[in-house]
């Protein structure tokens, strides 16, 4: 799990890439990432004491660019319908907030790496783009799968094969076949806490 969210922390950071024959979902990524860059490369937010608002300026970003409610539904699964609405509500605003300052701590270790373009696929309302991070020993594939809204947004990564979406849903599951969706939640908020403590965290399964 540590070397998945490791590689999953690149995913807001590919900036150098082929866009020839780019289509809108991928120009739209790229986007959003240009604006990762451009706050991780400022000089006026590299100080300890900016921390923080570094920190808001790139959770902004991911705002603009991640469809929360469709990740956390696919993460759900089935289970999605056992939660209120308001339930519902609270759990995307919980996990997206996990999810955020889990990579956005890794992000910040940004070291140029750099990633190409392989290919483009538009199916209706949804898009799968393929990349490969260029590393100085290897490159590793990751892919983003999107959807239409009023922009195309981000809901799943696929890094090595491993879907970021699944392998939440896996946790999820097994938390949801003992306890109750409040439970997960509570969890959820558990672990986030963790991280504002500055504890590592690898998954929600593990107490």
């Amino acid at each position: 799990m540590k070397r998945i969210a490791s590689l999953l922390a690149l995913l807001m950071l590919f900036v150098f890439a082929s866009t020839a024959l780019a289509g809108e979902p991928q120009d739209r990524l790229k986007a959003g990432i240009d604006k990762v860059i451009a706050i991780l490369s400022d000089p006026a937010l590299k100080a300890p004491a900016k921390r923080v608002e570094r920190q808001n300026k790139l959770r902004t970003v991911a705002d603009s660019f991640f469809d929360w409610r469709e990740l956390s539904r696919r993460a759900l699964a089935e289970h999605w319908n056992k939660y209120t609405p308001k339930q519902q509500d609270d759990f995307v605003a919980s996990f997206s907030e996990l999810l955020q300052k889990t990579y956005i701590r890794k992000i910040e270790k940004y070291n140029n790496e750099k990633v190409t373009y392989q290919k483009e696929q538009i199916e209706g309302n949804q898009a799968f783009i393929n990349t490969q991070v260029v590393m100085k020993d290897k490159n590793i594939p990751i892919n983003y799968i999107m959807i239409k809204r009023d922009h195309w947004m981000v809901y799943d990564v696929v890094v090595e094969g491993v879907s970021l979406v699944k392998n939440y849903r896996s946790q999820f599951s097994k938390v949801l076949s003992k306890e109750s969706p409040d439970d997960l939640l509570n969890r959820i908020k558990d672990k986030t806490k963790a991280l504002d403590e500055g504890k590592n965290v690898d998954d929600v399964v593990g107490k």
